[in-house]
């Protein structure tokens, strides 16, 4: 929940931004197309009306777009697409993140500049928007194309096979402790083949956090299959199905996200990382191993009986069942990751993170914590057989997470967001289960902003001090006063607080959301209605 203990590595191995991969080719494993449009993107970061002239900020956005038609008239698809992503994220590059800016900037600036031209140049762009776009962008440029093709201008021929690759293999390089991996896939159109690598943070729920695009396929991989350089680092070659699998989902999350401290060529590359990934085999489905709730239970009582845990249960049995729970459950959040499963970065995120957001933790169990998580820990290395170097290197990292703990559970933003987790967060939830229902509640009632005062949202009457705040100057619906109106709103809240997928209200306000319509409006409207119907 929180972004205070999210460590980020600089990108994956096999690009010229990312961690050193022990060997010369890695730099030249990029096309260096993509990287240097987006270097002239980083240029419009002081653009904008604000501090440049129109007429400068246009001359900004048309050198982007002279690499584009570039790579357009060589009539190579992936340059062409290396290109058109890049351009598609200037917004993001300028300091915009928001989603809605890129398209804005697509249907004013790149598909207008497309049909301005009235070139078959114009429609190939155009085309290739409609195959790396959001499906608003697709539905702009396909409307636009069908204008040039109504006037008879048609994109050349190589157009069609913009997308259309064919998957070559897939390999997974990652740390032992599970804290991140990294996937490469690679592609090619005929006999050129390039390569996708995509970088995943396994610390949270896994969500890509650097993504590399190469047209020597061939130099990227042996950058990955690279390992010497990192001992605690393992490679191997995976199923094309498998690699869909580890790659769709995070990249997903990231771009729900739009993170604003994702890279530049991240961002670039994103669309074609989408496009890939689409052309990946779902079947055979991969299926990752399963493990259950009884599983996690039985780690813990296994955990209890240990000789690693005897001086912290003879101390306090009961705290010591707690956070073996804690940690163990954590594993729950993700398909197919062991309950012992942890890693230096993942146990600081847990407890400076997991922890002081979603627990209301005894005064005995903070106490406890120190001897219980130490004994926790050195028992899981033991049960992954993980040699000497590899425990010392996860065991030295515990100090320094129990230092900062009281700091980061008493800071008033943890005690907020604990409000959101009450009467949730049992020691053994599923993290999945308990991610979702806090995520729903923040729907219903946002987090207050700062500088307000502390409001104790899991007290009721502290929900209705912020309804009454956000609705209480709305206007309300014909028949209903300002008081029946907010009364009204209180109760959609409530609804919406509680848990369960089949309230009606929930339902109706997720058809609504999936329709575009604002949180606000949202309770607006079922606030002035009828109560939904199951």
């Amino acid at each position: 929940m929180s972004k205070k203990t999210r460590p980020r590595r600089s990108g994956p191995p096999g690009t010229s931004s990312g961690r050193p991969s022990g060997t010369s080719t890695a730099g030249a494993a990029r096309t260096g197309t993509a990287r240097a449009g987006a270097a002239r993107a980083g240029a419009a970061r002081t653009g904008g009306e604000d501090t440049l002239g129109r007429g400068e900020a246009d001359a900004i956005v048309q050198r982007v777009l002279s690499s584009l038609w570039g790579a357009i008239a060589a009539g190579d698809p992936l340059r062409a697409e290396l290109e058109t992503s890049t351009c598609m994220a200037i917004p993001h590059v300028a300091g915009q993140p928001d989603p809605a800016e890129t398209e804005s900037f697509v249907s004013t600036v790149l598909v207008n500049e497309a049909v301005r031209r009235q070139t078959p140049d114009g429609a190939a762009m155009l085309r290739t928007l409609m195959s790396l776009g959001t499906p608003a962008i697709r539905k702009t440029a396909s409307r636009a194309l069908g204008e040039l093709t109504g006037a008879g201008i048609y994109p050349p021929e190589w157009v069609t096979e913009i997308g259309k690759v064919t998957p070559g293999q897939a390999w997974r390089r990652y740390d032992i402790f599970g804290d991140d991996e990294t996937i490469a896939a690679t592609f090619s159109y005929g006999e050129s083949e390039h390569a996708v690598v995509m970088q995943v943070d396994l610390t949270r729920t896994p969500i890509t956090t650097a993504i590399g695009v190469a047209s020597n396929a061939a130099s990227l991989i042996e950058a990955v299959k690279h390992v010497d350089d990192d001992v605690f680092d393992r490679v191997e070659q995976i199923d094309l199905t498998e690699a869909r699998h580890r790659m769709e989902e995070p990249l997903a999350r990231c771009e729900e996200g739009s993170d604003p401290g994702l890279s530049a060529d991240t961002v670039a590359y994103l669309p074609i990382a989408r496009t890939r990934i689409r052309r990946l085999p779902a079947e055979p489905f991969y299926v990752p191993p399963d493990f259950t709730a009884a599983d996690r239970a039985a780690a813990v009582d296994d955990f209890m009986k240990s000789p690693l845990a005897a001086d912290a249960v003879a101390a306090d049995e009961q705290s010591t069942r707690f956070w073996a729970e804690v940690l163990t459950g954590y594993s729950s959040r993700t398909s197919g990751e062991p309950p012992t499963q942890v890693g230096p970065r993942k146990l600081v995120h847990i407890l400076l993170g997991h922890v002081v957001t979603g627990f209301a933790l005894s005064a005995g169990q903070r106490r406890h914590l120190e001897p219980a998580v130490t004994a926790w820990v050195r028992w899981s290395a033991e049960q992954r057989n993980l040699d000497e170097a590899q425990r010392s290197h996860l065991i030295e990292r515990v100090p320094g997470a129990f230092s900062r703990f009281d700091e980061a559970y008493d800071d008033p933003d943890s005690a907020t967001i604990r409000g959101y987790a009450a009467g949730l967060a049992a020691s053994d939830v599923d993290v999945s289960w308990l991610t979702h229902n806090v995520g729903r509640r923040m729907f219903a009632l946002p987090i207050p902003p700062p500088g307000g005062g502390r409001v104790d949202v899991s007290d009721p009457a502290g929900r209705r001090a912020l309804v009454e705040a956000e609705f209480g100057s709305c206007t309300p619906p014909a028949g209903m006063t300002s008081e029946q109106f907010v009364d009204a709103a209180c109760g959609v809240v409530e609804e919406l607080w509680r848990t369960g997928d089949l309230n009606p209200t929930y339902q109706a306000a997720s058809g609504m959301m999936l329709d575009g319509v604002s949180r606000h409006d949202i309770i607006h409207r079922l606030a002035g209605a009828p109560a939904p119907e199951g």
